[in-house]
């Protein structure tokens, strides 16, 4: 059914987007995908990079997108959040204006179908699946919080301080996200250079972090940093990188192995069962008009 289908994916998210007609593109704070038809594309089926992105080609481009919306190719094994960030981004008012929107649809439809497939077969159990989880899992014994940041990850993280009825603050640059977010959580909220902090947990969930903040919270009782690059030299008594959080949750190392092994053949059979289909349709997308 995805013969057509192409994939363009660089581990950079600040990759320069590839704003270009009849590609549809997908950015999450770990990747950036472009989607598109190779009919409507100028790239040839053996082109395997174009402008540093790494390219795939039908169905191995399928297995691919499956592999990332069902947490597989996460820094945290299995995490579920990037599976909402998907459905979120290719909900039906979003591609509406795309050449290719109903096929969009077929795939986000069938991708949705069988991430949730392998995540009922696969990754149930698997203990801490999604950054609000092992936030939480470190923050247990603070109840004073103070989260930096209003992207996807900051807002993934803050339903679970709420829910454990912290004193939550968050702290950013975007108002106007600021404001809704008030209006769904009982929390406080405060621009960057409004807010002096003291001696709480500080969460780090934001790329952007003032020079300044380096020095203000030298006496937080925790910090928790989820940004990619840590603090060259940390001076705090409490600091957690993002390193030391993934080696942290090496403890289900061993299943996640054995997982991994059972989840190849897996993917290799629900690939197969995407080949077999093509038989009986001429065109890849099969709803694309040209």
């Amino acid at each position: 059914m995805w013969s057509n289908l192409i994939l363009l994916h660089s581990n950079d998210p600040t990759s320069n987007s590839l704003d270009e007609p009849g590609l549809e593109v997908w950015q999450t704070c770990q990747r950036s995908i472009a989607f598109g038809d190779r009919r409507l594309f100028p790239i040839t089926e053996s082109e395997r990079f174009y402008k540093g992105y790494e390219v795939f080609h039908g169905f191995e481009a399928y297995r691919f997108l499956l592999e990332v919306v069902s947490g597989l190719r996460s820094k945290l094994f299995g995490e579920s959040e990037i599976q909402a960030q998907f459905r979120d981004r290719f909900r039906e008012e979003k591609v509406t204006e795309s050449t290719f929107a109903l096929s969009l649809l077929r795939l986000r439809d069938q991708i949705l179908e069988h991430t949730k497939q392998i995540r009922s077969k696969y990754l149930t159990g698997l203990g801490r699946q999604t950054y609000g989880s092992v936030a939480d899992s470190y923050l247990q014994k603070h109840k004073s919080v103070t989260l930096l940041g209003t992207g996807k990850l900051a807002t993934s993280i803050l339903p679970y301080l709420v829910s454990k009825e912290k004193e939550v603050r968050l702290i950013g640059r975007n108002q106007t996200k600021m404001s809704e977010l008030q209006k769904e959580y009982s929390i406080t909220t405060h621009h960057w250079e409004d807010y002096k902090p003291s001696t709480e947990a500080i969460v780090i969930a934001s790329s952007f972090l003032p020079f300044d903040w380096e020095s203000m919270i030298v006496n937080s009782s925790l910090i928790l940093d989820f940004r990619e690059t840590a603090f060259s030299e940390s001076n705090y008594k409490n600091y957690i990188p993002l390193s030391k959080i993934l080696n942290d949750l090496q403890n289900t190392d061993e299943q996640i192995q054995s997982v991994k092994m059972d989840l190849q053949f897996y993917l290799t059979e629900l690939t197969r069962e995407r080949e077999e289909e093509q038989i009986h349709i001429m065109n890849g997308w099969e709803d694309l008009l040209v």
